[in-house]
């Protein structure tokens, strides 16, 4: 299985006091859905590149969340949280009652900036006078790069944005990623 190593809320790095915290009960079905994955996931796949049966592991746990990827291999509208206004783009899993996102990135440091600048247009984007995405989840892993990994850029991208970063709260899980032992 899987192994997290590390869960921050950015509620926890900011002094902002008049936003909601990430809610407990559902960080910790996240973090569950990521423990439950098994490593077999990674098997015959390099280091650096992408493991989409890892993001589909993790929708199998978390049944009320909209997956972006289908069996099919489209992708699923629900998680297209800005078609209605001209952009492609999506996020991995998306709870629309409890206003989740959840990215997960594997390998590719660049992403972690797209996945806040995701939460916070969610944020600023309304449905039934409500944001489209109150909390975002990044899942990324400890162990890219050695000790340049994604958890720590994670945490250096939510320290310079956070001044402008209008939302709820975000979740940073850090997992191990198997293939690098």
């Amino acid at each position: 299985m899987v192994v997290v190593e590390q869960v921050i809320r950015l509620s926890e790095r900011r002094t902002q006091t008049t936003s909601e915290m990430f809610p407990d009960d559902a960080l910790a079905s996240i973090r569950s859905a990521v423990e439950a994955v098994p490593t077999s996931v990674f098997d015959g796949s390099a280091k650096h590149t992408e493991i989409g049966a890892f993001d589909a592991a993790i929708a199998d746990c978390l049944p009320q969340y909209e997956y972006e990827g289908d069996a099919a291999g489209g992708y699923n509208p629900n998680c297209k949280l800005w078609s209605h206004l001209g952009f492609n783009y999506s996020v991995d899993l998306y709870d629309a009652d409890t206003r989740i996102a959840i990215e997960v990135e594997k390998s590719k440091r660049k992403n972690v900036s797209d996945d806040l600048l995701k939460f916070q247009k969610g944020y600023r984007t309304q449905k039934d006078s409500r944001p489209k995405i109150e909390f975002g989840c990044l899942v990324v892993p400890v162990n890219y790069r050695g000790s340049d990994n994604l958890y720590q850029h994670s945490l250096t991208k939510l320290d310079f944005m956070k001044g402008v970063l209008f939302i709820d709260d975000i979740a940073v899980i850090g997992y191990r990623d198997p293939r690098s032992g």
